[in-house]
């Protein structure tokens, strides 16, 4: 008797799992996919996306089926940002003019802003001489997506 069995495929692997992922998951793969992307472009990673998902469903008492992991991951990076920048120079810059919001749409969520508020912030954190480098990688990847980096 000979094993007819055969190795799958990377391209059949990922297939198989896209399509796993999204009979289960009521989002699809791809936002998942883009909020674990996202947690890794500021030095984060899956486990973090997934627990941001995970504490947002529950602050909001909703199911976590309810919840957009690329809103809760761009909401927890403006607020990581927010909270940093506010304890360096002391502005808040939600409730100080700025008005960013983070508009949640899934794999197209984004920060939704006044035109006057990159440069606001912007110029707040040269008055203070604050060297973007010397930033969380959070906080100027947020900077980068308003276009409020200098």
């Amino acid at each position: 008797m000979t094993n007819t069995t055969t190795t799958p495929t990377k391209e059949q692997i990922d297939y198989a799992f896209d399509s796993f992922t999204n009979y289960l998951i009521p989002f699809g793969s791809m936002d998942i996919r883009m909020a674990v992307e996202t947690a890794l472009e500021v030095g984060e990673n899956g486990e973090w996306a997934a627990e941001q998902v995970q504490e947002f469903a529950d602050s909001c008492g909703m199911k976590i089926d309810d919840c957009d992991p690329c809103y809760c991951v761009y909401d927890a990076i403006l607020q990581e940002a927010r909270t940093e920048i506010d304890g360096l120079i002391d502005f808040d810059f939600l409730n100080d003019g700025a008005e960013i919001d983070t508009h949640g749409n899934f794999m197209c969520t984004q920060y939704d802003y006044k035109s006057e508020a990159p440069e606001t912030i912007k110029q707040k954190l040269i008055e203070a001489e604050i060297v973007f480098e010397d930033l969380s990688e959070k906080t100027q990847w947020f900077l980068s997506q308003i276009e409020a980096n200098y």
